[in-house]
């Protein structure tokens, strides 16, 4: 609604707002002190309270699709943008990557950004909101122009409010009012703080657009003192802050998906060797890459406050924390190298997907559902701990499958890391039956009943029955050497179906976009071409080194 109630504002002021000329842009020099104290000021934004410094990269995320513009730090960026707006709005800043919405808007196809002048001047983009909005309004589905034309209005909102200063900086003046102010409107203040306000905010521009360092610093530290005065119950814990800062700053996962990426090598290197040094290595790097991951997942949990899975960015930072979880578990009972081997490449793609593929990587408040039932909050959690354990599965499932085609192990190997396989897959398979079990639980405590073929429902139980008759099938004798890895790894689609795709391409109560259609990403396209052209090499060797009937 509120998405809505801006739209409709921009359609009357658009015709409006005048075109700013381009000119020269020169960076803002931001002083240490000074970066240090605007990092340090609290926003009310997203549902949460968090630093200025978590507000900047997410809302540059949003805005450009890169967390910094041009290498510069985020907090320098949305201050300079705060303290220049005449000259950031001629900066093409507004990610655009659908092309055929980059035509629709009279862009160069190959131009990624647009500019907010271009925007408000062509007022294309505000000239195909109503019908979309209309569409919204019936709940009727969006095409993928139409989905991504809404996405960049967001992105162009998202700009103009930092342009207009329209930043909820402010705590509440009663105890019981929840929504923080604006700071250039801090109604139900005293009118001698408001001015105080107002006055503070005023001096930090006009030093920024002065350009000391002195300057700069002195009204960084002054607004910051200001604001944290302000009704100090309201404010988040200062303990809070810092971790949160700490957590920007050392990046857990991108040292964790590092680690895991040299502990594979080490791992790959020495494949089928008696173990070395470099073996040692390998497993004192994973055992270092699971604590950064570890300590990552631990900090987002006290930063917001609420359980590791709230949004499907943290669904694939726990999902390879339980991967390696089991591997690390079966290394110590097997002590076979294969399962650090497979859950370290699986995790260092992972992360790195977690990184590239454009999600919501903020800390956002769990919804009210989630944080009052420990039932659903487990059921989340056992489903994906379940993807975490068939992924690892799959993973010991291509060893096989690459040491197959290369002829490099004996009968003997190829037996061990089949029971290795079948091991990950039994775990993977009692906690995606555990976790079909405790949504249905769940479901009927909310909706009064347990089961509702809901797309989500429906797709997972096709996995579950899919890993249950290769099970079977294996334990009968019915699938013996390469046909394990195969059907393993064929029924990774069916996981990838029940875990991204009901999420994004179908209408269910589990869905993130509500079945708007919205454009496959490149990886997963490049990733089911390979994976089949992969399974169709291995089919291909396996059926000419069968024995020929004479």
């Amino acid at each position: 609604m509120h998405l809505h109630r801006r739209v409709a504002a921009w359609l009357v002021i658009s015709a409006g707002l005048a075109v700013c000329s381009p000119r020269a842009f020169a960076e803002l020099a931001v002083p240490s002190e000074a970066r240090h104290a605007a990092a340090r000021i609290v926003i009310q934004h997203g549902g949460r309270h968090k630093p200025l410094d978590s507000f900047a990269w997410e809302t540059l995320k949003l805005i450009t699709g890169s967390a910094q513009w041009q290498g510069q730090r985020s907090v320098d960026t949305v201050v300079s943008i705060l303290a220049d707006s005449d000259r950031w709005q001629a900066v093409p800043l507004i990610a655009v990557p659908f092309v055929p919405l980059r035509e629709a808007l009279g862009m160069d196809r190959h131009a990624a950004r647009i500019s907010y002048n271009d925007v408000v001047a062509s007022r294309k983009l505000m000239r195909m909101l109503p019908p979309i909005v209309q569409k919204q309004q019936v709940d009727e589905k969006l095409t993928m122009l139409e989905n991504e034309t809404m996405d960049a209005f967001q992105r162009f909102a998202a700009l103009s409010a930092l342009f207009e200063h329209r930043l909820e900086l402010v705590p509440p003046a009663h105890v019981l009012d929840r929504s923080w102010l604006l700071v250039l409107q801090p109604e139900g203040y005293p009118a001698e703080q408001q001015e105080r306000i107002r006055s503070a905010w005023s001096a930090f521009i006009a030093a920024l657009r002065g350009g000391s360092q002195e300057a700069i610093t002195a009204a960084t530290v002054e607004l910051a003192r200001t604001l944290r005065e302000l009704n100090p119950s309201a404010q988040p814990p200062a303990w809070r802050v810092e971790l949160e800062l700490l957590y920007n700053r050392v990046g857990p996962f991108r040292i964790a998906k590092l680690l895991y990426l040299l502990a594979f090598l080490l791992f790959a290197w020495r494949l089928g060797a008696p173990p070395a040094a470099a073996v040692r290595a390998g497993f004192w790097l994973l055992g270092a890459a699971y604590l950064a991951h570890l300590a990552g997942i631990a900090m987002r949990v006290l930063i917001g406050a609420r359980p590791p899975v709230s949004n499907f960015f943290e669904t694939m930072l726990w999902l390879p924390f339980v991967t390696v979880t089991v591997a690390l578990v079966f290394e110590r009972v097997y002590r076979s190298r294969y399962f650090a081997l497979a859950a370290a490449l699986l995790a260092a793609i992972v992360l790195s997907l977690a990184d590239v593929v454009p999600l919501d990587a903020s800390i956002s408040p769990v919804v009210a559902v989630l944080h009052s039932n420990l039932w659903l909050t487990v059921h989340v959690l056992t489903i994906v701990a379940s993807y975490g354990a068939i992924a690892l599965a799959v993973g010991l499932a291509h060893v096989y499958a690459v040491l197959y085609l290369m002829r490099r192990s004996d009968r003997d190997a190829f037996d061990r890391i089949g029971t290795f396989l079948y091991r990950a897959l039994q775990v993977g398979v009692v906690l995606l039956a555990g976790g079909i079990m405790l949504g249905a639980v769940w479901a009927n405590a909310s909706w009064g009943r347990y089961w509702g073929w809901d797309p989500k429902e429906t797709w997972a139980l096709i996995t579950l029955l899919w890993y249950i008759a290769l099970l079977h099938g294996r334990f009968a004798g019915w699938l013996r050497g390469i046909g394990v890895p195969l059907v393993a790894i064929s029924g990774f689609f069916l996981l990838l179906m029940t875990y991204y795709g009901v999420s994004f391409y179908l209408v269910g109560l589990h869905s993130y976009a509500g079945g708007n259609a919205k454009p496959l990403p490149p990886l997963l396209i490049a990733y089911a071409a390979a994976e089949l052209a992969f399974l169709a090499w291995v089919g291909a060797a396996a059926l000419s080194r069968r024995p020929r009937s004479s």
